[in-house]
């Protein structure tokens, strides 16, 4: 009958926590990892987004007018304008001129002609919007049932 020797790495308790070792860098390792994809995402879902189209209501007595700002951020914005009667008719042949003043720095571009689209609807293209605050757009629409000016205020972010 022959010794057999023991296998000195089953017997020494050292080996045995070397794999635990490995075992925790490994969960360690994927921990992290879950970690920043979950804050990855979090961000992703916060992140503040872009504003959209900022649409404005307003009226004289002859006119009833919508404004949509395609972007209320600083810079240059294409500016929609639907104009019918007070009986809801489109508004068709009128010159509509459009003006951006900023009151509280003395800001005001150059009056911009809005073009006839058709049906009642006109756009005045790239009106510069040169800062962030409180802006005015002011309105002029001439048209056969009279001329009217009106106000619409507006609130540019950067």
């Amino acid at each position: 009958m022959t010794a057999s020797t023991p296998n000195p790495q089953a017997l020494d308790p050292a080996s045995r926590g070397g794999s635990q070792q490995r075992a925790r860098r490994v969960l360690f390792a994927d921990s992290v990892v879950v970690a920043i994809v979950v804050v990855g995402i979090l961000g992703w879902l916060v992140w503040p987004k872009p504003p959209g189209p900022v649409v404005l209501h307003a009226g004289t007595s002859h006119y009833v007018v919508t404004a949509t700002v395609g972007t209320s951020r600083m810079g240059a914005t294409d500016i929609d304008i639907g104009l019918t009667n007070r009986t809801g008719g489109p508004v068709d042949r009128a010159t509509v001129e459009l003006e951006a003043i900023m009151p509280l720095m003395g800001h005001a571009t150059p009056p911009v002609s809005a073009d006839s689209v058709g049906n009642g609807h006109y756009r005045a293209p790239q009106v510069p919007l040169m800062m962030t605050g409180p802006w005015e757009l002011q309105l002029s629409v001439d048209a056969a049932n009279g001329a009217d000016h009106l106000t619409l205020p507006l609130s540019v972010s950067g």
